[in-house]
């Protein structure tokens, strides 16, 4: 199990509350070594971080939601089709997909929004295929599926003591997956 990787400078750019400079920093090593799924998989989560706390939890006057919105479209499409079978980027984009569907697609048909849903969905169940003894994907997983309230638990259970080596950074979105994991 992988979390997600060090980036230097970013802890601080998060707590300074320059989440356009976050994005652009990690936009710009994703972009000069497309080659890194986990470059790639860091700014996935930062933009959906900060979309998803867009109008609860973060200073958003100087910031364009529709920035970090096609940014996210843009990368998570490269994803996709250069990462299909990748555990990691599977699992931790399924799992963002399934949440936020509309984050990940332009018009605001009802028929996107299902459909980009269920495909979270096969990438979290397609992740624990991949990789039947991650315990992140095993868990972000059962947490999609009804009547699998005690194997999630179980699994939550055995991933505890582990979480905080998992997730040993204390960028937002670290913080954010060992609250969930754990809680």
């Amino acid at each position: 199990m992988k979390s997600f990787l060090v980036v230097q400078g970013l802890l601080e750019l998060e707590k300074a509350e320059k989440w356009d400079q976050a994005k652009t920093l990690l936009y710009n090593l994703w972009y000069s070594d497309k080659g890194n799924v986990d470059k790639l998989c860091r700014v996935i989560a930062e933009c959906w971080f900060v979309l998803t706390e867009w109008n609860c939890c973060i200073q958003n006057s100087n910031l364009s939601f529709a920035s970090f919105k096609e940014t996210l479209i843009e990368v998570m499409q490269y994803g996709i089709k250069h990462f299909p079978s990748d555990a990691n980027f599977l699992c931790m984009s399924g799992y963002m997909i399934s949440l936020f569907p509309d984050f990940f697609y332009r018009d605001n048909s009802d028929e996107q929004y299902s459909k980009w849903e269920q495909k979270g969905n096969d990438m979290l169940r397609l992740a624990t295929h991949i990789a039947p003894n991650n315990l992140i994907c095993k868990i972000l997983y059962l947490g999609t599926q009804p009547n699998a309230l005690k194997e999630y638990l179980k699994a939550k259970i055995e991933l505890a003591p582990r979480i905080n080596s998992i997730f040993s950074g204390h960028t937002a979105v670290e913080d954010y997956f060992k609250d969930i994991l754990s809680n």
